[in-house]
């Protein structure tokens, strides 16, 4: 009889290469947004995702093997090793500042909710504005060719910008302004 193969060693999804390069869709950014909240487990994702651990393990390894999280934990919990997970930038930060100073549990969750649906806060800035077109607004994309030095430089630049506003928020205000900001290295697909 001939020996089987061991079934980790199987492909059992077959994928073509432009699917394996288009990670950043569907439940692989909701994964993405899930840990800009923190740390998390595949048994914690999925419970957030309302997804089987093994459909969450599938694109929490593509996410890995893209370099976009890592592996920051292994323990062994009733004989299974159980992997943390975190995103492998520590420059995504959404709300993060705010959470820190929440004063109740309730705020926090709802903070951490709102980190989540990056994207969704992001389509509601840009809905929202015919709605408010006589408050402040500006909606701007900018692809610019320049040196390593000078992006860092724009980066330092913009992280003085988000500290200086949050620093003149006023809790007290009735009006809630979204600012989002990307910079990263841009390739056409």
């Amino acid at each position: 009889m001939a020996d089987m193969p061991c079934i980790n060693e199987v492909a059992l999804i077959n994928e073509d290469d432009k699917f394996k390069k288009d990670i950043v869709n569907g439940k692989a950014l909701d994964i993405l947004l899930i840990l800009l909240s923190g740390a998390k487990t595949i048994k914690e994702i999925s419970r957030d995702l309302n997804t089987p651990s093994f459909s969450t393990q599938l694109y929490v390894k593509r996410l890995v093997d893209a370099k976009l999280i890592k592996v920051t934990d292994v323990r062994i919990i009733d004989g299974k090793v159980e992997k943390t997970y975190k995103l492998a930038s520590t420059d995504i930060e959404i709300l993060n500042y705010v959470k820190n100073n929440c004063e109740s549990s309730n705020d926090k969750e709802n903070i951490e909710l709102s980190a989540q649906h990056f994207a969704s806060l992001t389509r509601d800035i840009i809905r929202n504005i015919p709605d408010y077109e006589q408050k402040p607004h500006k909606i701007k994309a900018y692809f610019i060719k320049a040196d390593e030095e000078t992006m860092v430089n724009f980066k330092k630049d913009l992280e003085e910008l988000f500290e200086k506003y949050q620093a003149l928020e006023n809790l007290e205000a009735d009006e809630t302004y979204g600012f989002i900001s990307a910079l990263a290295p841009y390739k056409l697909g």
